[in-house]
């Protein structure tokens, strides 16, 4: 069995691994010159970066992704956990810490929040229940009712239901906690009332499993994969952009490229945008399907400035602020828990994509300047110096991205509608892979769902669908 893989991000080359070991001929094409996607890393005079919006790491979904892949992923890779993960302040207030232990944070909130403690860790004990019961579901194609009652997770939907605003509420947490434990919704440029509520696993994953980087960067899990796919037998070409996914008899049948060549296939499988790949690169979807895939809204990569510098604050990892109005801001200081990334840093703006758009280049190169003038994170790292910056349309073009955009935002209604699915509804013998088809953009997220959408194609195939 011949499949194409479109696109060698995470989620493709974790699915071109699954396929290759599981027997299939598997061709790679990626359209820029290196592999990894938005979490490929770059180089400016001999330092690394990682390039993309990743920066923590979900321990538990890579794990079970590396060994579906046949590997384990303390042994592909170094990981480094941390003592404090994150901290948010509001201007003009101190700032919100979330660490890596329960007691530390709780009794931080309660020193700060008389009475936050105790309500702090009810949340965590009854967000943790929940995740316990409903994370089968992360590792499995799209959910459903049905799928909650084989998971035995039925009592769950009303949870699921809830936005992350009202999770949070219901906590009776102060406003300044709701937002820190939200910071990555507020990435994303959504309000909480819109966000879905497993969100709030986050902090409960945090306490328990703990939070991660990977040592000299998110890089050095694109280089094992990377390594994986060439040692399975996949046959990777880079620089192959695809014009078109052909379709036969309302099959795919392989793909055109860029240059006018046609490459067959048994089956394609995209990990480029989920959306992009039905309204760029299917002809014919039935106009329905158009409408409602190009009324979803969009995330935006945002902006980023990627700096060297001589200190950054010692233990800090990741500092956000909330201004009154506008969007959050964050700074990475990965070389403050990681010698083998030390004298660099990352500042990321996010931007709601539908204002990228509007205001176009000058308008996002503008807002850049704006958060490099802002006095704040000066004040984390010293001696600062920039060596590169992106902005939006930079991001789409260097990506191949659609409409310059990540992805789908991953609000509370999307999740529950079930997503993209990674078995195409509109042309048989067509996969989907990324971000678009599971609930997040976390590194683990997109190489599951790399390692889904391998299963399904590979299934049909055996079963002659």
């Amino acid at each position: 069995m011949q499949a194409l893989v479109v696109g060698a991000g995470v989620g493709g080359l974790s699915a071109a691994i699954r396929l290759a070991r599981k027997g299939a001929s598997v061709r790679l094409v990626e359209a820029s010159d290196r592999v990894g996607g938005l979490a490929a890393p770059f180089e400016v005079d001999g330092l690394r970066f990682d390039g993309g919006p990743y920066i923590l790491l979900d321990r538990p979904g890579l794990d079970w992704a590396f060994r579906e892949l046949g590997a384990e992923l303390e042994a592909s890779v170094t990981l480094l956990r941390l003592d404090e993960v994150y901290r948010v302040a509001r201007l003009g207030g101190p700032p919100v810490a979330i660490h890596d232990s329960l007691d530390e944070t709780a009794a931080r909130l309660e020193e700060r929040f008389p009475g936050s403690g105790a309500r702090y860790r009810a949340l965590i004990a009854r967000v943790r229940a929940v995740y316990d019961d409903l994370v089968p579901l992360q590792r499995g194609p799209r959910p459903s009712a049905l799928r909650l009652v084989r998971a035995g997770a039925l009592r769950r939907a009303p949870f699921l239901l809830k936005s992350l605003g009202t999770v949070l509420r219901e906590s009776g947490l102060p406003d300044e906690v709701c937002d820190a434990l939200g910071i990555w919704t507020h990435i994303a440029g959504q309000p909480l009332d819109r966000a879905p509520s497993p969100l709030a696993f986050v902090p409960a994953i945090v306490h328990s499993e703990g939070a991660f980087t990977v040592q000299g960067g998110m890089g050095r899990v694109v280089a094992e994969l990377h390594r994986m796919a060439l040692d399975s037998g996949v046959v990777l070409e880079l620089g192959r952009p695809v014009r078109r996914v052909r379709v036969a008899r309302g099959r795919a049948v392989g793909v055109e490229l860029a240059d006018g060549e046609v490459l067959a296939a048994d089956s394609v499988l995209s990990n480029a945008p989920g959306i992009g790949t039905y309204l760029e690169l299917v002809r014919d979807l039935p106009l329905r399907a158009k409408r409602q895939l190009a009324g979803l809204p969009l995330q935006s990569p945002g902006v980023a400035a990627y700096l060297t510098v001589r200190e950054a604050r010692p233990g800090g990892f990741l500092d956000f602020r909330l201004p009154p109005t506008g969007w959050c801001r964050g700074l990475a200081t990965p070389g403050a828990v990681d010698p083998e990334q030390a004298g660099r840093a990352r500042l990321l703006g996010p931007v709601a994509h539908d204002w990228a758009e509007r205001v176009g280049p000058s308008g996002q190169r503008a807002y850049l300047r704006a958060l490099l003038n802002e006095p704040w994170w000066r004040e984390v790292v010293s001696d600062a110096e920039i060596v590169q910056t992106r902005i939006p349309v930079e991001w789409g073009k260097r990506h191949f991205l659609y409409r310059d955009s990540m992805n789908p935002v991953m609000t509370a209604k999307f999740m529950r509608r079930g997503r993209l699915a990674h078995r195409s509804p509109f042309v048989r013998g067509l996969y989907l892979a990324g971000s678009a088809t599971h609930p997040g953009q976390w590194v683990s997220f997109c190489a599951i769902s790399g390692i889904l959408a391998a299963d399904e194609l590979w299934e049909d195939a055996c079963g002659g669908g």
